[in-house]
């Protein structure tokens, strides 16, 4: 199938988001990979194992790299082990504050939809105790997320790029190879984070208020996390939220060993 007749919309046709998320769906829910917008860049979605192994050739990946799980926040509070306070944080950055952004804390390991996944792919999930997940905003993400926990299927994403080579922002741009591997691609052009100069989402470490990952946006995170509950975070040293860019700055995060391994574990995960 050529990369026109997989993407949707059609040509003379808008973004149709319940549709589109509906299709994608039953994609994944018959083993394929989805390639599909998610603010941070196009992403390569998969449910099944062959799939996430049929994307993950495509990128060029070395075995043994980490998977994210891309969910929801029904989906955060059913695997995530963490205090009430911190789950509140959560709720309303994500929600009140409209913030995507990936979350890592400890996990229950018995959870039924952990089961999905082969035993090599649960261990490419989950390191050090601890399983990072992807929240969006995106009405997209938000359509499709509530079709996978209705269905209990669980999604795992990356990065729609080869290895190494950074967030792709329009279908475009994307390398033939990962467009080919996809079984349908969403293409709902520009994504808005591009203006972060290809930085993927940011990540944190919520058990330990850490930053994993300085990435979009993460200039809010460190100013609302500080300001409504008092956790300080390294400033980034490329976005001071000021409104101009220090680009001569570097961008290395000092961080302690556990966090330095961490973050390289979760390096081009959405």
């Amino acid at each position: 199938m050529d990369v026109q007749s997989k993407t949707i919309p059609a040509a003379g046709h808008h973004p149709d988001v319940k549709s589109d998320a509906r299709r994608v769906f039953e994609v994944l829910q018959a083993g394929g990979v989805a390639l599909i917008p998610t603010e941070v860049g196009y992403g390569l979605m998969a449910s099944s194992t062959e799939a996430i192994q049929k994307a993950f050739a495509a990128k060029r990946r070395r075995p043994g790299h980490a998977h994210g799980v891309i969910g929801t926040p029904r989906l955060h509070r059913e695997l995530h082990i963490l205090s009430d306070e911190k789950f509140e944080m959560i709720r309303v950055l994500h929600e009140d504050m409209d913030m995507s952004f990936g979350i890592v804390a400890p996990f229950r390991t018995e959870h039924p939809i952990l089961q999905q996944l082969t035993e090599a792919t649960l261990a490419n999930t989950t390191k050090n105790g601890t399983l990072g997940m992807f929240i969006s905003r995106s009405s997209l993400l938000v359509e499709l997320g509530r079709l996978n926990d209705e269905a209990g299927q669980l999604m795992l994403g990356s990065s729609a790029n080869l290895t190494g080579r950074g967030q792709k922002f329009r279908v475009e741009d994307v390398d033939d190879e990962i467009k080919e591997a996809a079984d349908i691609i969403v293409d709902y052009g520009l994504q808005k984070y591009h203006v972060y100069g290809g930085r993927a989402s940011t990540i944190i470490d919520f058990e330990n208020m850490t930053a994993l990952r300085m990435g979009s946006s993460y200039e809010l995170m460190r100013e609302r996390l500080w300001k409504y509950w008092g956790v300080e975070l390294p400033e980034d040293p490329m976005f001071d939220g000021s409104g101009s860019r220090k680009e001569e700055q570097p961008r290395k995060v000092e961080q302690k060993p556990v966090e330095e391994r961490k973050k390289k574990e979760v390096d081009e995960v959405m």
